[in-house]
């Protein structure tokens, strides 16, 4: 992946280690709960599911699914964080070639975001968090929605993109800072990668 900033790469390692070991507790899940059944149909039917979210994690999660319905392989990357920028580009022409996407849709997945987090953070009562993790889901979509690696359609990939203004916007206005700095800033950084 060309220029990705120091904070994008522990992002991204992260999401990819939640993914694996995500997939791996639902493959020891299912063989545990189901003993001498192969669960190879179920855990590959999770993965298409998935497939159709426009949430990075759930993207991450189902090719972790499909990587693992053998056995994980260490050696094998989940996916190549440093792919091919002419893979990216048609990936990129696809997605720009659908045209307007619906602003609820876009909604939604902000919504089913945070609602993920909030969840979480409600265990530990640290609403305060709620912020910084819609900053990195942010840019795990800006990250992802033109990799090769996840599964997704391009209309999924549409969504996912149009989602990350959307993203920021709500991260700062959950913490009180204005929501056009990093709208702005996240454009100029659109642009400046030629897409």
């Amino acid at each position: 992946m060309p220029n990705l900033s120091d904070l994008s790469v522990r992002i991204l390692d992260a999401a990819v280690a939640d993914a694996i070991a995500a997939a791996q507790w639902d493959r020891i899940d299912l063989q545990t709960r189901r003993p001498g059944q192969d669960p190879k149909d179920l855990l590959l039917a999770k993965a298409a599911e998935l497939a159709m979210s426009p949430i990075a994690r759930d993207q991450l999660l189902s090719a972790a699914l499909e990587h693992g319905v053998e056995s994980f392989h260490p050696d094998r990357p989940l996916i190549d964080l440093d792919c091919c920028s002419g893979a990216r580009s048609v990936i990129i022409d696809r997605v720009f070639a659908l045209g307007p996407h619906q602003r609820s849709e876009t909604e939604s997945v902000v919504s089913a975001i945070e609602a993920r987090h909030a969840r979480r953070l409600c265990q530990d009562a640290r609403y305060d968090l709620l912020a910084e993790c819609l900053r990195q889901d942010a840019i795990l979509q800006e990250e992802l929605w033109s990799h090769p690696g996840i599964p997704a359609s391009d209309a999924v990939r549409l969504t996912m993109l149009c989602s990350i203004p959307k993203l920021l916007e709500r991260a700062e206005t959950l913490s009180g800072e204005g929501p056009w700095r990093f709208v702005n800033r996240w454009i100029n950084r659109l642009a400046g990668s030629g897409a």
